[in-house]
């Protein structure tokens, strides 16, 4: 897939008049958001849990991630993202572009808004 950057929002939930705007590269291929401790710590926000990451040389690390809301496309939601460490880039991942209701589109070259799956969650669905 071909790579972009895009523009989004991110803020506190308990100050989003300090919503702060980013341009970062779309990647699909990161589960998660990876957005600068620095940034999210001038926004207020601390770390609410660890997770480990696979690299993809196949090397295990850990970083703090903590709830944010994001906002892209004129849609907002709330999200979990990573506390990226300094040299670490910031990017936007899958979590946060499904839980917007979006999909990259790299023709494009943007984020569009999708139908997302159901799979059997619909009622009658056997």
């Amino acid at each position: 897939m071909g790579t972009f950057t895009t523009k989004f929002k991110v803020w506190n939930p308990t100050r989003p008049e300090s919503a702060q705007e980013i341009e970062a590269l779309v990647d699909t291929g990161a589960a998660f958001s990876w957005i600068s401790r620095s940034r999210l710590e001038s926004l207020g926000l601390n770390p609410s849990r660890r997770m480990s990451f696979r690299t993809i040389d196949g090397r295990v690390m850990e970083r703090d991630m903590t709830a944010i809301y994001i906002a892209s496309a004129g849609y907002s939601a709330p999200d979990m993202v990573v506390m990226a460490e300094p040299g670490e880039m910031e990017v936007l991942g899958a979590h946060s572009i499904e839980g917007l209701g979006l999909a990259a589109d790299p023709v494009q070259k943007r984020l569009t808004p999708t139908i997302m799956l159901a799979l059997s969650a619909a009622l009658n669905s056997f």
